[in-house]
């Protein structure tokens, strides 16, 4: 997503990049409805949270399967051929 922003260029100008529906139809207006630095943060913070969650589950899955192939009779010659065809 994108936010409201000036851009400044060489020669000094500057420029609205708008990113919200309301300055993007009236720059000169002054209600931005972007969201305010803190709903930003908090939405970073809640999409790392659900980021952290599912890449545990992964990892919790993935140890999972290595242990049940190591379990079995033919552990390591599975994990061999794998790490080979990998190479």
């Amino acid at each position: 997503m994108h936010f409201c922003h000036w851009w400044e260029d060489e020669h000094g100008g500057r420029y609205l990049i708008p990113g919200c529906n309301s300055r993007a139809t009236d720059p000169d207006s002054t209600a931005c409805t972007c969201p305010s630095l803190a709903r930003q943060l908090d939405a970073a913070r809640r999409s790392i949270e659900r980021l952290q969650r599912a890449a545990q589950g992964r990892t919790e899955w993935h140890d999972a399967v290595v242990r049940a192939v190591y379990d079995h009779p033919d552990g390591v010659q599975i994990m061999k051929a794998a790490a080979d065809a990998a190479a």
